[in-house]
């Protein structure tokens, strides 16, 4: 028997308030929610360190019950965000901040250490960079989300995305960069995703993986693969970048086609219906 293999995500989790073409619900969320319940699935030690009001952990219970491990840093305010989809594109969607937590500080991450760690905010200011450095002396392999460097909140508490002006300095240190199709253009200026992508693959990262509405683009080693994915619902569409990228993190192993291939199988599956990937029920 092998050791079981580990992997962190840190980053808020979130009270998500999804209002779907006008009709609203209050789900659990945030990218260690979506992340943690694929790398769990398939038997991978997975831990999330995260940050929350602690009236409302109940609120997150069924990541415990499916064996995940939560470190909770206690906070005044639990994340909440507001999704609005008014179309039937999964990638038209306005985000409102409506409570924030406490950004990570360093003694939030001095005892972190593991195979994989997942970097996952949701907003800008909630991860300092500074402390990219010191996760990169922690985890063999280095994972980002994009999101929580280019997704600015305006002072109506509107999301609005930025370009991340740090991103040559910090992408030298990761490994595999995740990004959507619209941080894709902003990071990069350039709308054809393709070319977008190779632009960004000039500030380091070793590895980017690209979602879209249609599949998953990854980049590596100057070589281009994609998939595409199944049937979806627009209620599965959150977390869709989420799930992809934790897949493609614990099949890497498999090699870079085989693991995109298996990382778009599961994100369709994901996608089908609202909540995060599961294989087995909650007992």
């Amino acid at each position: 028997m092998g050791l079981q293999k580990t992997i962190i995500f840190i980053g808020h989790v979130s009270k998500d308030i999804n209002v779907i073409k006008g009709k609203e619900q209050i789900i659990p969320g945030g990218g260690v929610f979506y992340g943690s319940f694929v790398a769990r699935s398939y038997g991978w030690d997975t831990t999330v360190y995260t940050k929350v009001n602690l009236k409302d952990k109940n609120i997150f219970k069924e990541m415990e019950d499916y064996g995940i491990r939560l470190i909770w840093y206690p906070s005044e305010r639990t994340t909440s965000i507001k999704n609005i989809m008014p179309s039937d594109n999964p990638d038209d969607r306005i985000s409102i901040m409506m409570e924030r937590s406490h950004p990570f500080k360093l003694e939030d991450i001095k005892e972190i250490e593991g195979e994989i760690i997942h970097i996952t905010p949701l907003w800008y200011g909630e991860f300092p960079e500074e402390l990219i450095e010191e996760l990169r002396k922690r985890g063999k392999i280095l994972g980002l989300d994009a999101q929580g460097f280019l997704r600015n909140i305006d002072e109506g508490g509107k999301m609005i995305y930025k370009d991340w002006e740090k991103k040559q300095e910090y992408l030298p240190l990761i490994d595999v960069f995740k990004i959507d199709s619209k941080e894709a253009e902003i990071l990069s200026g350039e709308g054809d995703l393709k070319k977008a992508i190779n632009l960004i693959s000039k500030w380091g990262s070793k590895e980017i993986l690209l979602t879209h509405k249609d599949g998953v683009i990854l980049w590596v080693n100057g070589e281009i693969y994609e998939e595409k994915f199944g049937e979806w619902t627009l209620e599965g569409r959150t977390g869709r970048g989420d799930t992809c990228m934790s897949a493609y993190l614990i099949h890497r192993d498999l090699g870079y086609k085989e693991a995109l291939k298996k990382a778009a199988e599961i994100t369709t599956e994901k996608m089908k219906r609202p909540g995060p990937y599961k294989t087995f029920p909650i007992v």
